[in-house]
């Protein structure tokens, strides 16, 4: 039963993580307006999350707590995917899925504490193959150094807080709250959106809206695919495996499609990251 929720849940969450991530890397790289793209990006995700809802009764009489977690969650949604966009631009996408999963440092430790999932000596030593991995990739020159550290360890600690909360959420709601939390989450990162479109004055095209619509879906059932996932298993379970396959994927179709190549110490540690965090999952 585990094995079936983790090949079903996880593999789908990497693989709409993929599409998502190499569709902004293509917008970045095209000049997109990213603040137009994010407006479609979450009109898509919104309007899914309302049609997976069983009863859409939900959506005006839901609990405070989901309301209140959905908007902080979208908040956090617009930074988080503003940081990753400017990232893949000055990063590549590597590293930038790399950081943005390693993330799951927070929820696994969280967790941990909070909730009694105590991972082994060896899982925490595996832990700490990753924090290792960070401290080699911010040493030495500036030639070997990412172009965007701050922008790596925002989207790091960004993106573990909202796997947190994901998490703490997962815990005590059911499938049909979840979908209503994804809802107000991304209603709220659309709200935000339109905002910061506006007050700067950007201009949207045709392909902005197409990629919008191309990023939201995934994004949306990445979000929830992670959520129903976190239900059935244990945090260091379900985060590690997700990270660990999407940054060996993200790597593999990066290097083969774009040819893009990182420095011999961003794949040394890029390469530590993820065995540590694929060999969280054994003994």
């Amino acid at each position: 039963m585990i094995w079936r929720f983790l090949i079903v849940y996880l593999l789908s969450a990497i693989a709409a993580n993929l599409i998502m991530t190499f569709l902004m890397r293509y917008s970045e790289h095209h000049d997109d307006n990213r603040y137009a793209l994010n407006i479609w990006n979450y009109l898509a995700g919104t309007l899914i999350s309302i049609i997976f809802l069983k009863d859409k009764s939900v959506i005006f009489s839901g609990d405070f707590i989901t309301l209140f977690l959905g908007i902080i969650n979208g908040i956090g949604f617009v930074t988080a995917l503003v940081l990753i966009q400017i990232s893949i631009r000055r990063n590549g996408a590597p590293l930038t899925t790399t950081f943005n999963r390693l993330g799951i440092l927070i929820p696994t430790i969280l967790s941990a504490f909070l909730f009694g999932e105590i991972p082994s000596p060896l899982k925490i030593i595996r832990l700490a193959l990753c924090i290792f991995a960070i401290i080699i990739m911010n040493t030495g020159d500036n030639t070997n150094r990412p172009d965007f550290m701050t922008g790596l360890i925002l989207v790091f600690l960004l993106g573990g807080t909202l796997d947190f909360i994901s998490r703490v959420y997962s815990l005590y709601y059911n499938a049909d709250s979840q979908t209503c939390f994804v809802m107000y989450t991304f209603l709220s990162a659309l709200v935000v959106s339109i905002i910061i479109f506006l007050k700067d004055e950007h201009k949207m095209t045709l392909r902005d809206s197409i990629i919008g619509i191309g990023v939201g879906i995934p994004n949306q059932l990445t979000t929830l695919l992670i959520l129903r996932a976190a239900a059935f298993l244990p945090a260091y379970i379900v985060y590690p495996t997700y990270s660990a396959g999407l940054i060996i994927f993200v790597n593999v179709i990066n290097y083969i499609a774009f040819k893009e190549m990182l420095s011999k110490k961003q794949y040394i540690a890029t390469a530590i990251i993820g065995l540590g965090l694929v060999f969280i999952n054994l003994l």
